[in-house]
């Protein structure tokens, strides 16, 4: 049996539900009916990773956010809260939470925007599994990066206890040398169950086996 834990094959070519973009703009091709995921660069300045660093250090943690927006723009100080404020680059992190909120709610015209940020010493949501909203951002600042399963590799009728207890045994992923990854640094925007027409195809996902590494992630949920 091969040990999911440890494989850390090189990226497969990019499957047709999956588009890979150079720049923000391209993360319009979500609209597009075959596209389950679109990624593209937006990367933390160096003062905002110090600070993330600063809090991958401090222990885990986890803080939410319902931010609301007007015209992309996020309501100014919403996410100051999420900083930790005596720790160098604190302003800095909350203007890389502004612009990535900004950048998810002018994508799906939100209203609101429901942050979360982890710092983890674990996988947080360690089974393959698939999301019950419209749709979901996730950006990956430190550490082990999210993975997730192509349709052509996965067995859904094992998503969840159907499968048995664990992913190295269930069944549902077909093919783990397929495995896709997210980077640090890209916004990845997937589309959930409650998107329209992607409910048997939502993008089934989870938080990688830990590397013995600290993780600082945030998600993004399309609240309104």
């Amino acid at each position: 049996m091969q040990n999911t834990t440890t494989i850390r094959a090189a990226q497969p070519a990019a499957a047709r539900s999956v588009r890979r973009g150079a720049r923000i703009p391209d993360l319009a091709e979500l609209y597009e009916a075959d596209v389950m995921l679109v990624t593209a660069p937006l990367a933390p300045a160096q003062a905002a990773l110090a600070h993330a660093e600063a809090m991958a250090l401090a222990g885990p943690r986890s803080a939410m956010a319902q931010v609301g927006t007007l015209d992309g723009e996020p309501a100014a100080g919403a996410l100051d809260q999420l900083a930790l404020p005596d720790a160098p680059g604190a302003r800095a992190w909350s203007a890389y939470l502004e612009e990535v909120t900004g950048v998810f709610a002018e994508l799906l015209g939100a209203r609101v925007v429901g942050v979360r940020q982890v710092v983890a010493d674990g996988p947080h949501c360690p089974r393959f599994h698939v999301d019950r909203v419209m749709a979901r951002g996730v950006i990956n600042v430190l550490g082990a990066c999210t993975e997730w399963i192509d349709d052509r590799d996965a067995d859904r009728s094992r998503l969840g206890h159907a499968g048995g207890s664990d992913d190295a045994t269930s069944g549902l992923v077909q093919r783990w040398d397929r495995l896709g990854r997210a980077e640090c640094g890209r916004l990845a925007v997937f589309k959930g169950t409650a998107w329209p027409h992607a409910s048997e195809r939502a993008i089934i996902h989870r938080s990688p086996p830990s590397d013995g590494s600290p993780r600082v992630v945030l998600t993004l949920d399309w609240m309104e």
